[in-house]
């Protein structure tokens, strides 16, 4: 059940590439050969993640709360953007399917030829019962189609598909924080009636929501025609009201909108 989750996972994450374990290869027309996890647990005991690059000097943490849910492991960090995360990261951290059994008993010297005295990634998975799993991902082999990686502490020498490393390794260069979200509140305006020529302030406030900055254009339509624009940039969880000046020379009614969210003003 577990090798079929994570193939469904994966494809989630990576949008449908190449998938990283097969849940069987027959040898012969009554017996099937399955292949190994480099390491195995159920991801729902997944407690805490830290996942570095050595040679790039990066790393994130990550810590699952009360509410289930994984969060970037520093003061008042914010919660994963599961649109990036979902439960594919945990399921994949898991354990991946190894594409071969390389080496067993493999030599210090050996290991550094497979890249593991300088590795491309390691991952410290810490279950909810304090157990520590902790991942070596070193060199690429020579087709540049798999890693070689293994449990720290272990003789065993592994290949993985390249996408599982770098879809993990991708949590760490682009972290899953949430992306810029904006909320624009329904407009309100200085009047409901104004005579002709005059002018009436149109006002809302944009929120964003998200964890990283971003820009928002706020269109503001008069019956369904665009007649001003405003881009506004609000850094995380920030928020700014902008105002428009509006003035009509024809008597008569006119709906004010904003997004989908609408006022309306009469000119006389």
């Amino acid at each position: 059940m577990k090798i079929i989750l994570i193939m469904v996972a994966f494809l989630a994450v990576l949008g449908g590439t190449y998938y990283f374990v097969n849940l069987s290869k027959s040898t012969t027309t009554t017996t099937t050969t399955v292949k190994q996890f480099v390491w195995d647990f159920d991801m729902d005991y997944l407690q805490h993640i830290t996942l570095s690059l050595p040679k790039d000097n990066l790393s994130e943490s990550f810590l699952k709360h009360d509410d289930k849910y994984f969060y970037f492991d520093v003061t008042d960090g914010t919660k994963v953007d599961m649109q990036r995360w979902g439960g594919g990261i945990p399921l994949l951290l898991s354990g991946p399917g190894a594409e071969r059994l390389i080496s067993q008993d493999t030599t210090d010297d050996q290991l550094k030829e497979y890249g593991f005295d300088n590795p491309n990634l390691t991952a410290k998975l810490t279950l909810d019962d304090g157990t520590v799993y902790e991942v070596q991902v070193g060199d690429s082999n020579p087709t540049l189609e798999y890693y070689y990686t293994r449990l720290v502490g272990s003789r065993n020498v592994y290949t993985v598909d390249k996408s599982w490393y770098e879809v993990i390794s991708g949590i760490v260069t682009n972290p899953p924080y949430v992306p810029a979200t904006f909320i624009v509140e329904k407009p309100t305006l200085s009047s409901s009636q104004i005579s002709v020529g005059g002018t009436v302030i149109v006002s809302t406030r944009v929120t964003n929501t998200g964890d990283l900055s971003g820009n928002y254009d706020v269109n503001l339509k008069i019956n369904g025609d665009i007649v001003q624009t405003k881009t506004v940039t609000l850094a995380a969880l920030a928020n700014q009201v902008v105002t428009f000046n509006v003035s009509e020379s024809t008597a008569g009614s006119y709906v004010v909108s904003i997004d989908t969210r609408t006022a309306t003003f009469v000119v006389k």
